[in-house]
């Protein structure tokens, strides 16, 4: 009996993590609502070494191909490749970017206005 009923505490707590880990359950920037203005002085305090003219294989702001490439791949997935850091066929961005007491907010809202700049809307 108490077999049983460890069983079935732990299969509900293991079936509860599995849900709240399947899409809208906190984080991963598809939830996430974009702040432009806190974008901006992200990108002036950490991103605009190397987005201002594409420095290390960066999407540059200017370069709307590049980004539309980008939004492509959706919000959340660049939002962690911001956080955990990517390399890629264009290069490598470090983890953060650098930036390294930036929120995941913080890089949502500085990807969104980077995009915004560059004349292309995100996709979910």
């Amino acid at each position: 009996m108490i077999k049983r009923t460890f069983i079935s505490l732990f299969g509900g707590l293991l079936f509860g993590i599995l849900l709240s880990s399947c899409g809208g359950g906190g984080g991963g920037g598809d939830a996430m609502t974009a702040n432009l203005a806190n974008g901006e002085a992200i990108y002036k305090k950490a991103c605009i070494a190397c987005h201002m003219t594409g420095v290390a294989g960066a999407a540059a702001l200017t370069d709307k191909p590049r980004w539309e490439e980008n939004a492509a791949k959706g919000m959340a997935t660049l939002t962690q490749s911001a956080m955990s850091g990517y390399t890629g066929k264009y290069g490598v961005m470090p983890e953060k970017g650098t930036c390294m007491d930036c929120s995941e907010q913080d890089m949502f809202d500085a990807i969104s206005y980077m995009m915004d700049k560059a004349g292309v809307k995100p996709v979910k």
